[in-house]
């Protein structure tokens, strides 16, 4: 499956802490106008959109096991607003049976995870910025947290023996992979049609030095507040599609091995771990050789250069920007009569159509 890309990431040097609202959904709109406004709104929408991402080196491709899910139903307050569909994946070909049970094991488990041929996709890149939430207690340094999932047994790989009664879970560190869903673009974008003329004009206003326009948008907001409700709540209804069956893709199930290219990000504004965000696509595999160590490196190296090549989705008929020369050729190879494949030869495992013999 292939799916949308709604946000961009910032250089690590060009982040910045916003202030957003916490609370549901109305709780936060109130103290929104009530902290500074509707443009705290805004901005807000800015840091969603355009500033909780930091860009760590463009997309990337891994190959790893479904350990789980993780949806909008799974968040709270503003939070929700973003209703990306998540998988949390075990990386290949790390053996799940080196792993330890309980929460003390967790920096254990991370440092084994990042000795795996994949795990430097969720080890701490240099000159990251501090994230919005911090619980130091349970990091690696003092401004990073691996994302995991908690077993309590495990259903694929090495098995283990099952857990007794009071047991702790098994954390194991996974690489976080969002498919962008278009709430937060839907909403934002139906309250910039009606807030940025103010904001571009009577909010910027500000005379020798005096901040007028701050509060005049201040009043204004407090005036308008009934209206940005119900544009956000049209607004909010009409995004609620995570997309986790774009292009009409089949489920996933946990354990089963996939292939995913996406955008390498460090995710600020949580506890700040690396993820791929926004995913671009996603392909299962059946060929369990794959997670073995005596093939990864092999069979990695075939299916992540073979779905990089893949141009991404576009328009019928219109090129898609910002292709890969790789990419390039296989869009116009797929322009040739002769070829009725869909993403890759190499994949769909389609033969040109042969010609018919001459008639004599």
């Amino acid at each position: 499956m292939s799916a949308p890309m709604y946000t961009t990431c910032v250089n690590p040097a060009d982040y910045r802490e916003p202030d957003v609202p916490e609370g549901d959904f109305l709780e936060s709109l109130g103290s929104a106008i009530a902290i500074g406004g509707l443009e705290g709104l805004k901005n807000a929408c800015d840091y969603m959109l355009h500033g909780k991402l930091v860009c760590l080196g463009g997309d990337r491709c891994v190959i790893g096991r479904v350990g789980g899910f993780e949806t909008v139903a799974d968040k709270s307050g503003m939070d929700k607003l973003d209703n990306d569909f998540s998988i949390n994946l075990v990386l290949c070909p790390v053996d799940l049976g080196i792993f330890q049970r309980g929460d003390a094991h967790l920096i254990d488990n991370y440092n084994l995870a990042i000795l795996g041929p994949q795990g430097w996709l969720i080890t701490e890149q240099p000159g990251m910025p501090i994230p919005r939430e911090t619980s130091a207690d349970q990091k690696p340094s003092t401004r990073y947290s691996p994302t995991h999932v908690g077993f309590d047994d495990f259903t694929f790989g090495t098995p283990v023996v099952a857990p007794t009664a009071g047991q702790q879970q098994i954390p194991v560190p996974v690489l976080h992979c969002e498919i962008e869903g278009d709430r937060a673009f839907t909403v934002c974008t139906a309250f910039a049609g009606f807030w940025d003329p103010i904001s571009n004009t009577i909010c910027s206003f500000n005379p020798f030095g005096i901040p007028i326009g701050k509060l005049a948008c201040f009043l204004i907001s407090l005036a308008v507040a009934p209206v940005v409700a119900a544009i956000f709540t049209t607004a909010w209804i009409a995004g609620s599609n995570d997309n986790r069956d774009f292009d009409g893709a089949g489920s996933l199930t946990v354990g089963q091995t996939v292939v995913i290219t996406g955008r390498w990000s460090y995710d600020a504004s949580h506890q700040g771990w690396n993820e791929l965000h926004a995913v671009k696509s996603v392909h299962a595999i059946d060929d369990p050789a794959v997670c073995e160590w005596a093939t990864f490196n092999d069979l990695q190296q075939r299916w992540c250069q073979r779905t990089l090549e893949v141009p991404p989705p576009s328009d019928p008929g219109k090129r898609p920007a910002g292709m890969t020369p790789a990419q390039s050729a296989i869009y116009d190879a797929q322009l040739d009569p002769v070829n009725r494949w869909i993403l890759h030869p190499s994949v769909d495992g389609c033969q040109p159509q042969q010609e018919p013999p001459p008639l004599h």
